[in-house]
């Protein structure tokens, strides 16, 4: 079988192909250390292609500087990928090795693929590159969210290594405007005849850098049919190689060798049809070419095609059919297909949403070193999707991301060292982490991290600093940095309270969604603090901050509905916010359900339910529920009558001030029972409920003052305590009264 020589646009020197690997590492750290930077490159390159791990790694420093190749982010976290795997995979393979090496040229492309929108439904422009050539598309850079925001991917440039030729098939009929190739110009450089020429004597004249006489070679394969020599010659004609860069005869060509079912000319050909490169733009016939590429199982062809499917160009949109082609590149190890392949089950795009699924091709992608399923793992463990939630695991998959300049990783992992989260905290550890990813403008880490400036965590006090880094991030739109700015505005610390601006930024946070915040901006709206008092805006905020789950604004919401401020009155609405609070265990709502179960507001009146809530209240020593519960042991209501045990329910309340508690208390006195007589204390009891306004307790002072009990007799003082008491319908002062004023 032949061997197909795919070139390249960077060649190697001969001199340096004959060097043993230790002695042409040393000669390019040598020439490094010289200046010589683009001949280190050319060097380290040649041992990056053979699997030598260092030589990868020093060739990713060099594309991340710009260090005698042009800088590309990518292709530096390409080869650091690939020297963290260690693997030589790509030395023992031909065709995977023909892989990393088109990876390599990949900085010969002068435009990259623009972003998809992440609903992957906007037609996206393909960038075109200044030549075509076959190989590993590029590394897609991955979303913020578990959402793919997908893109195709462009061949890099073409780089010298042998690969089985593609298996021959039968020509496929292209849709209209694909079959009909305009036919080509004559050769522009002298060409041997046909007996003549040979490709391997092509290729290692190309390999010289004699580009003419490998052209010379190849353009009569080509005419003749050789399908490996046709692919080699667009690659030429795509360059520059010895001839004029011309994108319209690297189409020729490619689709020469696409007649004859070479999957790589097929998928370089789709691309030019995608991009409009060399070519008049036609999705519909970029993806009939994709297509016959793919089902020879050329996995950057299966990867183009899902997102065709996936951005509805060149076929009708259809998720379900992205996500085959997008499942069937990971199933060949396509990392960013992998990852592609993750967020939608995450997301349920394509097919029912599968967090397990998710989770598992995050996996095989992030065990490829891709930092974005590394980092999606890790939220995965962190929020428990798919996966048990485990804090410490997330953190390693943060860390693992962090390592690969992922800046929300970045983020997330100082967030851990700094709440504790998944890992002892660690101020120190935490602000080292947070202060990269705050200079790469990340909002949240700049929350963190003026949090720690603000207490002196990890870092010396700075409180200008910080509260200036936090209203930077409150006003880059941080909803907890703006909630927090609420709180510092609202307690003065450092500075002078400012009401106002607490609750502005409290709304700010809550328009955002932030729970307490909306609690907070409806607690001023109730009391007009920093604001003008508004009921209804009060109770829309607290509703709000209800459905979430905060508990006190669930109260609030209660009280509001059962005294009708900012709503219509609705008993059975009140009844359900205090029932939610109750269930949580609020002793305050405890108190006012039960007190709704007494009294019948709302509910059916009933004595059991009112005790329940009571004991419950009470047994978290909320003292007017322990008052109300004495008063249903006084009277028997819901309980077996037990006079004792609701005397010293009574005189445990008795620091509340509970009006009930202290005129039961005061009848105990003056009648004796449970208690020595007392009149001057059931006196001072019955004063400090009839100050409160107890009817009763008004009723049983005028009493005393009446018949001289514990104080000295005076009617006047009697009458007017009668009148207040009957004035509220208490049925025994205003017998009273009646009896005083009718003698």
């Amino acid at each position: 079988m032949r061997l197909n020589k795919i070139i390249t646009s960077l060649m190697l020197t001969s001199c340096v192909l004959a060097a043993e690997p230790q002695q042409q590492f040393a000669a390019a750290q040598a020439a490094y250390a010289q200046g010589e930077h683009r001949k280190a490159a050319e060097i380290w390159q040649s041992l990056a292609l053979e699997g030598d791990t260092k030589a990868q790694f020093e060739l990713a420093k060099l594309y991340s500087l710009g260090h005698g190749v042009e800088q590309d982010a990518l292709q530096a976290a390409y080869w650091l990928e690939q020297a963290a795997s260690g693997s030589t995979d790509y030395a023992e393979s031909a065709q995977a090795k023909r892989d990393i090496i088109d990876a390599v040229a990949e900085i010969k492309q002068q435009t990259a693929t623009e972003t998809a929108s992440s609903a992957d439904t906007t037609a996206v422009a393909v960038a075109t590159p200044a030549t075509i050539s076959p190989g590993k598309p590029t590394t897609v850079a991955a979303p913020l969210s578990t959402s793919d925001t997908e893109q195709t991917r462009q061949a890099p440039a073409t780089a010298v290594v042998p690969v089985t030729a593609a298996a021959r098939t039968a020509p496929a009929q292209p849709p209209a405007g694909a079959a009909a190739v305009h036919s080509y110009k004559a050769a522009e450089l002298p060409v041997k005849p046909l007996p003549q020429a040979n490709f391997d004597s092509g290729l290692r004249a190309f390999q010289r850098q004699n580009y003419a006489e490998a052209f010379s070679h190849w353009y009569p394969l080509a005419n003749s049919g050789v399908a490996d020599a046709q692919f080699n010659l667009a690659a030429m004609y795509a360059y520059g190689h010895g001839v004029a860069a011309d994108m319209a005869g690297a189409v020729h060509w490619f689709n020469a060798a696409s007649d004859q079912g070479m999957a790589q000319a097929q998928y370089q050909l789709a691309l030019a049809y995608a991009n409009g490169n060399g070519v008049a733009q036609d999705d519909a016939v970029a993806v009939f070419w994709y297509q016959q590429a793919a089902q020879q199982q050329f996995a950057p062809a299966q990867y183009n095609l899902g997102f065709m499917y996936g951005a509805g160009r060149g076929v009708t949109q259809d998720d379900a059919t992205a996500l085959l082609w997008y499942q069937r590149a990971a199933e060949q190890g396509d990392a960013d297909a992998q990852f592609i392949v993750a967020g939608r089950y995450m997301d349920g795009r394509g097919a029912a949403q599968d967090l397990a699924a998710a989770v598992n091709w995050y996996q095989k992608a992030a065990g490829q070193n891709h930092a974005r399923a590394a980092y999606e793992l890790g939220r995965a463990y962190l929020q428990g999707q798919g996966v048990a939630k485990n804090e410490s695991r997330a953190l390693d998959w943060f860390n693992r991301a962090a390592a690969q300049g992922i800046i929300e990783a970045q983020r997330e992992a100082g967030i851990s060292y700094s709440l504790g989260r998944g890992v002892r905290a660690n101020d120190d550890k935490a602000v080292e982490i947070l202060q990269p990813a705050c200079s790469s403008n990340d909002i949240a880490a700049c929350y963190y991290l003026s949090l720690h400036l603000l207490d002196g965590r990890g870092v010396r006090q700075d409180k200008q600093r910080g509260l200036k880094m936090l209203q930077q991030a409150g006003q880059a739109g941080n909803a907890e940095a703006q909630y927090r700015l609420g709180v510092l505005y609202s307690q003065g610390q450092d500075q002078v309270a400012d009401e106002a601006a607490a609750f502005n930024w409290f709304l700010q946070a809550a328009e955002q969604g932030h729970a307490e915040a909306q609690y907070l901006a409806g607690l001023r709206l109730a009391n007009g603090t920093g604001t003008t008092q508004n009921d209804a805006a009060a109770v829309s905020w607290y509703q709000r901050a209800a459905e979430q789950g905060v508990l006190y604004a669930q109260y609030n919401l209660g009280f509001m509905y059962g005294a009708g401020r900012g709503v219509k009155k609705d008993d059975d609405k009140a009844l359900y916010w205090y029932s939610k609070v109750a269930e949580q265990g609020d002793a305050d709502a405890q108190f006012n359900l039960g007190l709704r179960f007494e009294t019948g507001r709302g509910v059916r009146q009933d004595d059991d339910q009112a005790v329940h809530w009571y004991q419950k209240a009470a047994e978290q020593n909320h003292l007017r529920a322990i008052a109300h519960l004495g008063y249903m042991y006084e009277k028997g209501y819901g309980v077996p009558m037990n006079e004792r045990r609701a005397f010293e329910l009574y005189q445990q309340a008795l620091p509340a001030a509970v009006p009930r508690a202290l005129t039961a208390m005061g009848l105990f006195y003056k009648n004796g029972r449970q208690v020595k007589a007392d009149d001057k204390k059931a006196v001072a009891l019955f004063a400090q409920a009839a100050e409160q306004g107890y009817a009763n307790a008004q009723y049983n002072l005028g009493w005393m003052y009446e018949f001289g009990r514990g104080v000295s007799r005076d009617l006047v003082k009697a009458r007017d305590l009668y009148q207040q008491a009957a004035e509220q319908s208490e049925p025994l002062a205003q017998a009273q009264l009646a009896r005083l004023l009718n003698p």
